[in-house]
């Protein structure tokens, strides 16, 4: 009987980590975009799995810089949090993925005007989101430009900028998807946006299914003499349907612990 309860009891605890890839941690992109590599994202009773990182194209462009080499996913570190909060909107049970260069003063992140015309650098990246369903589907996206800047504009030039695109796209079906643009020459004196509206067959609980998001980041320097754009990194924010832990996730923790508190009692 004894063992009975306590191979329950174990159960019972053991069924809420049973499956669990590595949590997901600030890494390089190199790491996460290793062939096979996927990590969780865990928020109350809800997991998120994240996988196929790195570039959706050959990497980052230049024009206008000079001697720079190309460059490739070792530049650049992913991060995670939970419940993130985005200007005014609450990701309360959801997370964010946020892309950052290695090199404190990246080039890439800082264009200028120069006598060759405007400095412009353009880079994709992309991950995939598995476990979009049920209490876990994500119902609430969002971007940020983080501390951007850029010149004031001069009226008849083209004028620095700092654009985000975000393509939030369902595996199954390229007609589902759905873009945000954050974008500092759209939006002044804000580096950030949130939904909705949206493609609502991405929201529909009928239509569950791996997302593929894809962020394509520009920054342009202008061609006017004095001119630049800039950032330090750019966010991702996902937030689900439910995020409050379901029933049986405390249920079956109630199980557990009663069942090896009996045990320690006959003891």
């Amino acid at each position: 009987m004894k063992k009975t309860l306590l191979a329950f009891s174990l159960m019972a605890l053991g069924s809420l980590q049973l499956n669990a890839a590595a949590a997901c941690t600030t890494s390089s992109l190199t790491t996460l975009a290793a062939p096979g590599f996927n990590c969780d994202i865990v928020n109350g009773s809800n997991t998120w799995n994240l996988s196929s990182f790195g570039f959706s194209n050959a990497g980052p462009t230049f024009s206008n810089y000079v001697g720079q080499p190309v460059q490739t996913t070792s530049a650049f570190n992913v991060s995670f949090a939970l419940d993130p909060f985005n200007g005014a909107s609450s990701y309360a049970g959801g997370f964010s993925v946020t892309v950052t260069p290695v090199a404190a003063n990246y080039f890439g992140f800082s264009a200028t005007a120069t006598g060759s015309g405007a400095q412009q650098f353009n880079v994709e990246t992309t991950f995939r989101i598995a476990g979009n369903a049920g209490a876990a589907q994500l119902s609430s996206f969002g971007g940020s430009i983080n501390n951007p800047l850029a010149s004031a504009p001069v009226v008849g030039q083209p004028n620095p900028a700092v654009t985000l695109q975000k393509f939030i796209q369902q595996l199954s079906n390229t007609s589902i998807q759905y873009i945000l643009q954050p974008d500092t020459s759209s939006l002044p004196g804000s580096a950030s946006l949130n939904s909705p509206p949206f493609n609502s067959a991405l929201l529909s609980p009928n239509n569950p299914g791996d997302l593929v998001i894809v962020d394509r980041l520009r920054l342009d320097g202008g061609n006017t003499p004095g001119n630049s754009a800039s950032l330090t990194s750019y966010t991702n924010y996902f937030a689900p349907t439910n995020p409050i832990p379901e029933p049986m996730t405390f249920a079956l923790m109630g199980a557990g612990l009663i069942g090896l508190a009996v045990l320690r009692r006959r003891k």
